[in-house]
């Protein structure tokens, strides 16, 4: 005899949501306390075409006690142009940060990983990586 366990749908569904939402880093600053942080970036990815930019966004998120300042800086592969709009997020900015993404007009096709690494005054950094998919013009 085979039993079956139902899940009802909504569970289902929330766990999607959840985790098509957000691609967490490992903490950063004094891990295991609230004075540490993580950077979130989009899960999926993001698509564009040879010679075409888009704007994703980063977020900064806090422990109740993490009031440093973080530095940014972004690595992308070759045919890959990455600018952050804030270069270091300070205690008082609010946690998001655009990140402009270009694709040369020679970009290879295909899945490309980002990486955007945040380093506070003290403490560990961090590095959170999303996807950007090229397509040919």
């Amino acid at each position: 005899m085979r039993l079956l366990k139902l899940i009802p749908t909504g569970l289902v569904a929330a766990a999607v949501l959840v985790s098509a939402g957000c691609n967490n880093s490992s903490t950063g600053g004094h891990t295991g306390t609230n004075d540490s942080f993580k950077l979130k970036a989009p899960a999926m990815a993001t698509t564009l075409k040879q010679g075409d930019r888009e704007t994703v966004t980063v977020t900064l998120d806090r422990g109740s006690n993490f009031k440093q300042n973080v530095k940014l800086d972004a690595t992308a592969p070759s045919g890959l142009k990455v600018d952050l709009a804030n270069k270091t997020v300070n205690s008082s900015d609010k946690a998001d940060v655009a990140v402009t993404v270009e694709a040369d007009k020679t970009a290879p096709v295909g899945e490309h990983v980002v990486k955007i690494t945040g380093t506070p005054e003290t403490g560990a950094a961090t590095t959170v990586d999303f996807k950007v998919k090229v397509e040919a013009k």
